[in-house]
């Protein structure tokens, strides 16, 4: 990024032995063109809860020769209620491209601010890459709209001890994250007695999971059957059952079953997000 350097003087002087005055000169300026410049992107369009990350930054070297370039990461950390969070873990390995070709010659470091990338002896006229990865830990905002920003800024021992910045920023991915538990009782049973089959499903995305079918084959097939949805009796009309195989909601019934989405809210004592999936049970009784 350019700087622009602007100047203005000031004059003082005096006439007829008393009166001073003092005037400005024009402003003038010139633009100081940064010979070290970064730039940051990742190959991931979104994330979710731990994904790596993999980011690119390239760093591009217009002028003379640099011994040392220090680009920094700082992982996405960001302020809330005075607390700092670091939502990204660096996930332990770099490479180090020049011109296109691989390089030992970086130096990587982590400490409470992120992580350092030391690259030593860029030619001029060069392209230095850096590919790394970071991992999303519990520190990341996982809500549908919320997003990682990271920033990066380089040093260099460089004539005119040239700084330079950049900042990316990744989404987290809208999606539903659906499981089912199945639980059966009593156990034992006895012919003649009734039998009760339970689906726990579980939203662990943080969208609605919608339009949600269920189906099962029971064997042997259950008779005088009541199908309840958290709890409440479901209409004969709103599912079918032919052969012991049960399908809710039935094709063209209407009804429709949604599993919300899971909440997440932060923990105060370690300050990481918790995840609260969102729940929906079904419970079937019938005759074996």
């Amino acid at each position: 990024m350019a700087t622009i350097i602007t100047n203005q003087a000031t004059l003082n002087y005096r006439y007829g032995g008393e009166t001073a005055v003092t005037t400005v000169s024009n402003i003038a300026s010139t633009v100081l063109d940064n010979l070290v410049e970064i730039s940051k992107t990742a190959l991931n369009p979104t994330y979710r809860m731990d994904d790596n990350i993999t980011y690119i930054i390239n760093v591009n070297n217009r002028g003379a020769a640099v011994d040392t370039i220090t680009v920094r990461d700082n992982l996405g950390t960001y302020t809330e209620e005075a607390a700092q969070y670091t939502p990204l873990t660096y996930g332990g390995v770099a490479n180090l491209y020049i011109n296109g070709v691989l390089s030992n010659n970086l130096t990587v470091t982590t400490d409470a601010n992120g992580v350092a990338f030391v690259i030593t002896g860029i030619p001029a006229g060069s392209n230095a890459q850096i590919i790394y990865q970071g991992r999303v830990n519990r520190f990341a905002d996982m809500e549908c709209g919320g997003f990682i920003t990271n920033t990066i800024t380089a040093e260099c021992d460089c004539l005119c001890n040239i700084e330079a910045e950049d900042s990316y920023t990744v989404a987290a991915e809208c999606y539903a994250d659906v499981g089912i538990f199945k639980s059966v009782c009593p156990n034992p049973i006895i012919c003649g007695e009734e039998l009760t089959y339970v689906f726990d499903i579980y939203n662990y995305g943080n969208i609605d999971a919608e339009d949600v079918v269920l189906t099962d084959t029971f064997d042997p097939a259950l008779a005088d059957i009541t199908v309840l949805v958290d709890g409440v009796e479901v209409p004969a009309t709103n599912y079918t059952y032919v052969g012991g195989l049960l399908t809710l909601p039935a094709e063209g019934s209407g009804y429709t079953l949604t599993v919300p989405a899971a909440t997440f809210a932060r923990d105060e004592q370690t300050g990481e997000f918790l995840v609260n999936p969102g729940r929906l049970q079904i419970t079937v009784k019938g005759t074996v």
